[in-house]
C-alpha cells in the first residue's frame, strides 16, 4: 500500500468517524423526543480504498408502525363512544335510585297499587301525580341529553374532518420537502420523523393504509382503498351534513357503510357509529316506552272520548302515530289532573275525561290503570326488547342495553389501549434510542478515531523523516 493510499484511507476513516460521532451524539440528545427515530450511518467502500459515507438511515419497522396505528384507530373509535355516552348513562341512573327513570316508574306502579286500595285518599292521589310528573321529567331529560349528544357528535365530525385535512396537507408538504432533499442526511431524517408523527395523528382519526415509494414519499388510502394522498397531492375530505355522508371529492367514504370503500376504525368512525346507529336506537327505545305509556293510559281510561288526550300526553295532545320521533322529549302529564295547572286531582281516580267528581270509594279506574303495569304491551321489535312484554321488563331491558353500550365501549377502549401500548413498546424497542448502546458506540468511535489518527500521524512522521533526509 502506498503512502497516498494509506493517507486517503485514514483521512476518509476520520471523516466517517466524525460523522458517526455526530450522529450518535444526536441520538443521545434526542432520546426522549417524541417521534424521534434512531439514526445510523450508511457507508460503503470508496473506489480506490477508504470508506465513503452514503447517508443517514432511520431504523424503522413498517410492520410495527402499521400495527401501532391500527390499535390507535381502534382505541379512538371506542373511546369517543364511551366518553360521549357517559353523561347520558349517568342520566339513566341506577335502577335502585328513586329519582331515575326506573325508580320513578316503580314509584308510579306502587302509587296506583296503593290508590286502588284507598281511592278516596287525596295524599295517595298526589303521590301518583308526583311520580308521574317525575317519570315524565326523567324521560324528557334523557331524550334531551341524547339530542345534545347528537349535536356534540355533529360538531365532532366537522372538527375531525378539518383535522384530517390538516394532517393530509401537512403530510403532502413534507413529502415534497423530503423529495427535494438529494441525500439521506440528518435533516431529511428529521422531516421523516415529523411526517411519521402526522401519520400517527391521522391514524387516530381514520384507520389508513400507508405505502412508501422508491423516492421516499408516502401515499395514503383509507383502510378499504380510497385514495387520500398521493405523494405531494392531498385529496381533501368533506362532510355532507344534509345527507350525512363523508366524501373525498365525489367518492363516498362514510364509515361502515355497505358498498363504500371507507373505513371502520378511528375517532371519525366512532362519531358515525353514534350518529347513525347508537343514538337513533336509543331514541327509538325511549320513544317506544313513551308511546306505550301514552297509548295504554288512553286505552285504559273509560272516561275519554275519541281523540281526547289521556293521563300521559304529547305536550297536551293525544298520541299521533306520525309523530313518534322525539315523543319521550315531549311527554307530559295531562294538566287536567294537576291542580297546579288548573286541573283536579280527583280525575286520577275518576278518569281524565270525567266531567264531575265520582264516588270517593270507587276504585274501578285506578284498577284499570294498575292493570297497565301488569299486562304485556305491544312494542316495536326494532326497539330490541321484544314485541310483547310488560312495561317494567321493557324498561329494565332498555336501561341495561343502553348502559351496556357505554360500558362495553369503555372496556374495549381500555383493552385496545393496552394492545397499543404493547405495540408502541415494541416499536420503540426497534426505532427508539437505547442510551447504553449509544454510549458503547461512543467507545468504539473513540477507538476508530484513535486508530485512524495514529495512521495519519505515522504518515506525517514518515514524510518528515524523508524530507529531513534530503
Amino acid at each position: 500500500m502506498g503512502i497516498s493510499t494509506a493517507f486517503r484511507n485514514s483521512n476518509s476513516g476520520l471523516v466517517a468517524t466524525a460523522r458517526w460521532a455526530e450522529l450518535t451524539a444526536a441520538n443521545i440528545a434526542n432520546a426522549n423526543r417524541q417521534g424521534y427515530v434512531r439514526r445510523t450511518l450508511s457507508t460503503e467502500s470508496a473506489p480506490g480504498g477508504g470508506v465513503l459515507v452514503t447517508g443517514v438511515t432511520r431504523e424503522v419497522n413498517s410492520s410495527l408502525d402499521r400495527l401501532f396505528r391500527s390499535e390507535l384507530a381502534g382505541v379512538a373509535r371506542q373511546g369517543v363512544i364511551a366518553s360521549e355516552l357517559d353523561n347520558y348513562s349517568f342520566r339513566l341512573g341506577d335502577p335502585a335510585d328513586s329519582l331515575s327513570i326506573a325508580g320513578q316508574f316503580s314509584n308510579l306502579y306502587s302509587g296506583f297499587g296503593l290508590l286502588s286500595n284507598s281511592p278516596a285518599d287525596t295524599s295517595l292521589q298526589n303521590n301518583v301525580l308526583a311520580s308521574s310528573l317525575g317519570l315524565a321529567k326523567t324521560l324528557n331529560d334523557a331524550s334531551n341529553t341524547l339530542d345534545q349528544t347528537l349535536q356534540s357528535v355533529t360538531a365532532g365530525i366537522n372538527n375531525d374532518v378539518g383535522l384530517v385535512n390538516e394532517h393530509l396537507n401537512k403530510i403532502a408538504q413534507l413529502n415534497i420537502q423530503i423529495g427535494n432533499e438529494p441525500q439521506a442526511n440528518n435533516f431529511k431524517a428529521s422531516l421523516q420523523d415529523e411526517r411519521a408523527l402526522e401519520i400517527d395523528a391521522l391514524s387516530v382519526l381514520v384507520n389508513i393504509n400507508v405505502r412508501t415509494s422508491s423516492d421516499g414519499k408516502v401515499g395514503i388510502t383509507t383502510s378499504q382503498g380510497t385514495l387520500l394522498l398521493d405523494k405531494g397531492t392531498a385529496f381533501n375530505v368533506s362532510y355532507d351534513t344534509s345527507l350525512g355522508h363523508l366524501k373525498v371529492g365525489n367518492t363516498e367514504i362514510t364509515p361502515n357503510k355497505t358498498g363504500v370503500r371507507g373505513f371502520s376504525q378511528g375517532q371519525l368512525a366512532g362519531w358515525f357509529d353514534l350518529k347513525d346507529d347508537i343514538i337513533p336506537q336509543m331514541k327509538l327505545q325511549l320513544d317506544e316506552f313513551a308511546r306505550v305509556l301514552v297509548e295504554s293510559f288512553e286505552s285504559a281510561d273509560t272516561s275519554l272520548s275519541s281523540g281526547q288526550a289521556g293521563f300521559f300526553t304529547d305536550q297536551g295532545a293525544a298520541y299521533n302515530p306520525s309523530q313518534l320521533e322525539g315523543l319521550a322529549g315531549r311527554l307530559t302529564v295531562n294538566a287536567a289532573v294537576d291542580p297546579n295547572r288548573g286541573g283536579d286531582i280527583w280525575r286520577i281516580r275518576d278518569g281524565v275525561g270525567a266531567a264531575i267528581e265520582g264516588p270517593a270509594g270507587d276504585s274501578t279506574q285506578p284498577l284499570g290503570f294498575l292493570a297497565i303495569f301488569e299486562t304485556a304491551q305491544s312494542f316495536d321489535p326494532q326497539a330490541g326488547q321484544g314485541s310483547t312484554v310488560e312495561i317494567a321488563d321493557y324498561l329494565a331491558g332498555m336501561i341495561a342495553d343502553q348502559k351496556l353500550v357505554q360500558i362495553d365501549a369503555q372496556i374495549n377502549a381500555e383493552e385496545l389501549g393496552g394492545k397499543a401500548q404493547v405495540a408502541q413498546s415494541a416499536r420503540l424497542g426497534v426505532q427508539g434510542v437505547n442510551l447504553d448502546s449509544e454510549l458503547q458506540q461512543l467507545i468504539v468511535i473513540e477507538q476508530n478515531y484513535a486508530a485512524n489518527a495514529q495512521v495519519t500521524q505515522s504518515i506525517g512522521q514518515m514524510l518528515d523523516a524523508l524530507l529531513a533526509a534530503i
